[in-house]
């Protein structure tokens, strides 16, 4: 299982500090696996070595385990400048989700803007793929939930942008157009969460990040793209 941890500097900054220190997180203080949640019983368990690809480099770095004494389970402490199971960093999936749901441009302006640097076309169709099928039909109904609950009276955004009506597929119209609310809806829950702590503070580009921890303390995977081609990725919303 993964653990997502709040490390807002860059990736130089993790190897810096992973050579320096041996390692970067303090041990969760408790398993994070719903069947277990032993207080006390996570100890470091080596390393794994995985690719983290910025817009500057492609990096190699060290994940820190840990193992559970009581259920025998293993864990990886993943900095939030990650996303599980992709090797691009966060922010390069967050700019180019962005760009396309909020921005609106096609395909073909959207990889002009990165520069031709980084991604290749089918990969970055696939990110917004999961994330619309991920925001947009796992997480929409749950993040809802939560927002009402902090404030009650909160409308939905009206109209779908115009941008979405190009898309052929009404499936997939259809989750596109609630990833897009569900972006916004994210902005609100962030604002409602920062009023109640005002010490929280995340810029644009630690948006999700800060996203995939609230999803984390409310006992789901700190996922927010889902691959609807995998056998694996669930079918029913949360």
């Amino acid at each position: 299982m993964v653990i997502v941890q709040h490390f807002a500097d860059s990736v130089k900054a993790y190897i810096k500090a992973i050579h320096t220190r041996g390692h970067v997180f303090v041990v969760p203080d408790r398993c994070p696996h719903p069947d277990c949640q032993a207080v006390g019983s996570l100890s470091r368990w080596g390393f794994y070595e995985r690719n983290a690809i910025t817009e500057e480099a492609d990096y190699r770095i060290r994940i820190q385990r840990v193992r559970c004494k009581a259920c025998g389970r293993t864990h990886s402490l993943l900095p939030d400048f990650l996303h599980p199971h992709r090797h691009f960093a966060l922010d390069w999936l967050r700019k180019v989700v962005s760009l396309y749901l909020l921005t609106g441009l096609g395909w073909r302006r959207l990889l002009k803007r990165l520069h031709g640097q980084g991604p290749a076309r089918s990969t970055v169709r696939e990110w917004v793929a999961s994330f619309a099928y991920g925001a947009g039909h796992l997480l929409f109904d749950w993040l809802l939930r939560h927002l009402l609950a902090l404030e009650p009276d909160a409308d939905l955004p009206e109209q779908p942008p115009d941008h979405l009506e190009r898309v052929p597929d009404p499936l997939k119209r259809r989750r596109l157009e609630k990833a897009h609310t569900f972006w916004l809806l994210a902005e609100r829950l962030y604002a409602q969460v920062k009023a109640r702590l005002p010490r929280l503070h995340f810029t644009a580009h630690h948006f999700l990040a800060f996203v995939l921890q609230w999803l984390q303390k409310q006992g789901l995977s700190p996922r927010l793209f889902w691959s609807p081609r995998l056998h694996s990725t669930p079918t029913t919303p949360f």
